[in-house]
């Protein structure tokens, strides 16, 4: 399967009206997880197997003590999040019970972020207000994919391709620049509004 072949896959499967696609950053983080899951496809890895790599990454990011390792380690766990949607579309292996558990597992990766940012000193008030509005967002399109029997086909400013390059450069700037993760908090927090609002305005739309 080529790049082209792999992104038209993807942006039908995730609601994109027929001669559309994702654009944009995401689609720079698709292409590149496009390249990144080749010898996994390679070696005919499960897609559900995978999906198990993001936590346990994300995990060893809590724990680190070096903001340059913290960083790398979000990264890892951000890229080889993307790989079992990758290594699904590219084997043929797509399924329901698998888009499930991706599902769930995003949401753990990210929830562990979140620990690690609480881990390097953040405020938890901050960090509750960051992750009420994820899980909304995340939830409130589960509910309308249920609702409406189709897949939301939009992409917002702060999809999960951002969050995880939001957190990873904090730690990368915290090696020059003390305070750079409180920064990059409240950044996150004011991209993550604006996310519901279109979130909102693209559901109701299509709703109607």
């Amino acid at each position: 399967m080529t790049r082209t072949e792999y992104l038209e896959k993807w942006s039908h499967l995730h609601g994109f009206q027929e001669n559309t696609e994702v654009a944009g950053i995401a689609r720079a983080y698709l292409s590149f997880n496009y390249y990144l899951a080749q010898p996994a496809v390679f070696l005919r890895f499960a897609p559900n197997l995978v999906t198990l790599i993001a936590p346990l990454f994300a995990i060893a990011a809590i724990y680190s003590e070096q903001n340059l390792l913290t960083a790398f380690l979000v990264l890892a766990s951000l890229m080889t999040d993307g790989l079992d949607g990758a290594v699904a579309i590219i084997r043929g292996k797509t399924s329901r019970i698998g888009s499930v558990w991706d599902g769930v597992i995003d949401r753990i990766t990210e929830l562990l972020w979140i620990g690690a940012l609480y881990h390097a000193g953040i405020s938890p008030s901050l960090l509750l207000a960051i992750w009420a509005l994820v899980a909304t967002q995340e939830y409130g399109r589960a509910k309308f994919n249920h609702v409406a029997g189709k897949t939301l086909g939009v992409v917002t400013v702060c999809e999960r391709p951002v969050r995880g390059l939001l957190v990873a450069f904090g730690f990368l700037g915290e090696i020059f620049q003390s305070q750079s993760l409180e920064v990059v908090s409240l950044v996150w927090l004011i991209l993550q509004g604006i996310a519901i609002a279109q979130f909102i305005v693209m559901t109701r739309r299509q709703l109607r």
